[in-house]
């Protein structure tokens, strides 16, 4: 009975800081996100012991959750962005390419030469490392439909493509350690794992995002009802982008992200050229739905962060992993990546801090453990990657607001 009492309490109690989080709250010296983990460690061993959660032992778990999460917030960032090529082009797709690659090659570097790891394992972790997060970089992402801000779309785009791009390199880090067939030179790699899959996720993705939204506004017109709920809309793009995109061994994760870029491009289209706005009203709404989902998700992955940390904690022995990341090869990545870009100084500076890492990073960690990594690399890389995590969002989301509210970003993009 205890229990039940106090986990009414704490649900109650976050998800009312939650729902406040747009108000009063957004004055706290600390952000809502630092909270969320200070709660998750508050119920965990260390404190009332309502929960207990280990990154090996409960690793499908943690997968699955995470997994959820992940895949709401791809497709809400899909949705947000603004679809241009030249706009992707400019700063998106080099962030999630080249700003990664080097990146995971930096990460690597250190696991390898400073940690001791096999090169699988350093070449693994700096695949987990390397993606920032769509689900926790909120605060840096674009605001609405129309926010076409350098920073803002850069990050937003980012951590939407980001979360797809580095899965070949976790492949490739669990091949080197011997769980996943990479073929010979690696050639299965770069056919099956990096080419096929890549493009086969994005291409299906924006099949399946373009097909629901046709098909729905169709029927919408012609019976002038809406078919279905939103939010079954919404499980309904999830369910057939991810599972069909895995089904013919792609990266569900892109074919997510794709599929809201594909809903956002019809309505726009959409609206152009028909006389009613059915398109235009089908995706806010989608979108909206979408967005709470987030929300509530968010809450309670950064609690479970919370818990996991209080089992996994090795902060005082990893911390300058974190710090390194931060302070020196993201800055490094992101300068060489946006090297040809338009996007001003200032801009760059910002888009190389604001480089969060969570639920991302969290997902693919226990998505390796799940595929058999041994229990002593799993425990090393777990406590790196929570030390890591768990750093992140106590300095980004506490710095993001006033450092915004000082650069004051304006909608700069040009075609």
């Amino acid at each position: 009975m205890h229990d039940v009492i106090y986990w009414s309490l704490v649900v109650g109690g976050v998800f009312l800081l939650a729902a406040l989080a747009k108000g009063p709250v957004q004055q706290w010296p600390i952000s809502l996100p630092a909270v969320y983990l200070l709660v998750g460690i508050s119920i965990g061993p260390w404190g009332l012991e309502l929960l207990k959660l280990d990154i090996v032992d409960d690793a499908k778990t943690v997968e699955v959750l995470t997994e959820i999460g992940v895949l709401v917030s791809l497709l809400t960032t899909g949705m947000k962005l603004v679809p241009s090529w030249t706009h992707f082009r400019r700063s998106a797709i080099p962030l999630a390419t080249v700003g990664m690659i080097l990146t995971i090659l930096g990460v690597a570097a250190i696991g390898f030469f400073a940690i001791g790891l096999s090169l699988g394992a350093a070449v693994l972790l700096g695949a987990v490392l390397a993606p920032t997060d769509p689900v926790l970089a909120g605060e840096v992402q674009v605001k609405h439909d129309c926010d076409v801000n350098k920073l803002r779309y850069a990050l937003t785009g980012e951590a939407g493509l980001n979360d797809g791009t580095a899965f070949p390199f976790i492949m490739l880090g669990l091949g080197l350690i011997g769980l996943h067939e990479i073929g010979v030179y690696g050639w299965r790699w770069i056919v099956v794992d990096l080419a096929w899959a890549v493009v086969a996720g994005v291409g299906f993705g924006l099949m399946v995002g373009y097909l629901v939204s046709r098909v729905t506004v169709w029927i919408k017109r012609n019976s002038k009802r809406p078919i279905a709920s939103e939010e079954l809309l919404v499980l309904a793009t999830l369910g057939l982008s991810y599972g069909g995109a895995i089904a013919i061994q792609a990266y569900g994760f892109l074919a997510v992200f794709a599929a809201g870029v594909a809903m956002r491009m019809f309505a726009e289209q959409d609206d152009e050229k028909a006389d009613d706005d059915y398109a235009g009203n089908m995706f806010e709404t989608v979108e909206n739905v979408n967005e709470r989902f987030g929300e509530i998700i968010e809450v309670a992955l950064v609690v479970l962060i919370g818990v996991l940390l209080s089992t996994t904690w090795t902060l005082s022995r990893d911390w300058w992993v974190a710090i390194v990341l931060f302070a020196i090869l993201r800055p490094v990545a992101i300068l060489v990546a946006l090297r040809f870009s338009d996007i001003e100084p200032i801009q760059k500076r910002l888009i190389a801090f604001f480089g969060i890492r969570g639920i991302g990073s969290l997902y693919y960690l226990s998505y390796a453990i799940g595929e058999g990594l041994d229990d002593t690399t799993a425990e090393r890389l777990g406590g790196i990657v929570l030390s890591t995590v768990a750093l992140s969002l106590l300095i980004h989301s506490n710095i993001a607001t006033p450092v915004l509210s000082y650069y004051r970003p304006t909608n700069d993009l040009t075609d």
